[in-house]
């Protein structure tokens, strides 16, 4: 591959246009962000693709490698040294082919869009544990930090057998996602979120109306695939809400 995975390292780093420290200053990266950079060098800098899809340079000891490590800091005057040696006559333009930046805006970038999820929800109520799987539509972001929300506008079928049952269900997370193993256009990832549940049940029996009102958060995990089709992705994932009463949900999401 010709781009490897590195995390910023200092507090603020600027990104220059082209690999000359007299270059111009053409934005700014922060410590702990992660970017996909060249494996090879331009003298002391490496080819960054930022997350606008602009590509700039970053310097060597800037970045720690995935796998790698950080390059140790040089004397400014060799490194200036370095510079000039390396990068006449070098093509600057070749360290990211179309396909190249096709790979890395998919693993890279943030991708959101419409998802729908079938949960095989499990609640304690009616005085034993219920089952109903719901169908839930929702919008969802996947990136190093990723997020979703989900709704379902229907109540559970098992309050039905009670009285007339009207309601909906909410839930909204927030987390971090990693891709496992890249497989050619496709990724498997893992993702752990933090995640609200809120619940409004109106009950209607023929002696009484009941207002059923819940909220809950916890923990879930998700294990997704991620393939690409042209400019778009399709994500598969089977996610596991720690709730009151555990349960779990298949989606499938459509990113762009």
């Amino acid at each position: 591959m010709a781009v490897q995975k590195a995390k910023i390292f200092s507090e603020v780093v600027e990104i220059y246009s082209e690999p000359d420290f007299d270059a111009e200053v053409m934005d700014e990266v922060r410590a702990g962000e992660t970017y996909f950079i060249s494996d090879k060098t331009f003298g002391p800098f490496y080819r960054i693709k930022l997350k606008n899809g602009k590509i700039g340079y970053i310097v060597d000891y800037e970045v720690e490698i995935e796998g790698k490590g950080r390059v140790k800091a040089k004397d400014l005057d060799a490194i200036l040294l370095e510079n000039e040696k390396k990068i006449a006559g070098e093509n600057l333009e070749e360290i990211f082919d179309p396909e190249e930046q096709e790979e890395a805006e998919l693993f890279g970038a943030p991708r959101a869009g419409p998802s729908i999820q079938l949960i095989n929800f499990h609640e304690n109520t009616l005085g034993s544990d219920q089952v109903d799987n719901l169908l839930g539509i929702g919008y969802k972001s996947v990136s190093d930090k990723s997020w979703s929300v989900l709704g379902v506008f229907k109540a559970p079928k098992y309050y039905e057998t009670a009285g007339a049952v009207s309601g909906f269900k909410l839930w909204s997370d927030i987390g971090f996602s990693s891709p496992i193993v890249m497989i050619g256009a496709s990724e498997i990832r893992y993702a752990a979120t933090l995640f609200a549940h809120a619940s409004v049940i109106t009950l209607t029996t023929p002696t009484r109306k009941y207002n059923l009102q819940d909220l809950t958060a916890g923990l879930a995990l998700e294990v997704g695939w991620m393939f690409k089709i042209r400019s778009s992705a399709i994500d598969l994932a089977i996610k596991y809400y720690f709730d009151k009463t555990p349960y779990a949900g298949f989606g499938l999401s459509y990113l762009f």
